[in-house]
């Protein structure tokens, strides 16, 4: 009987790979969503804490 992979860690494994691939062939574009990516998640802190600083 071949074992068979669960789908959550070759759906991992599977996304992990793509990235690699992104960035080893395109090393600018992936830079550029990673930065894109972190100014975002910034942003939303941001606003979570003005929205908490408002609360009182």
């Amino acid at each position: 009987m071949i074992p068979t992979p669960k789908p959550r860690r070759f759906i991992a494994v599977l996304l992990m790979a793509l990235a690699a691939f992104y960035i080893v062939t395109q090393p600018e574009k992936a830079a550029a969503a990673v930065t894109s990516a972190t100014h975002g998640a910034v942003k939303v802190a941001d606003a979570l804490m003005t929205f908490a600083n408002a609360l009182g």
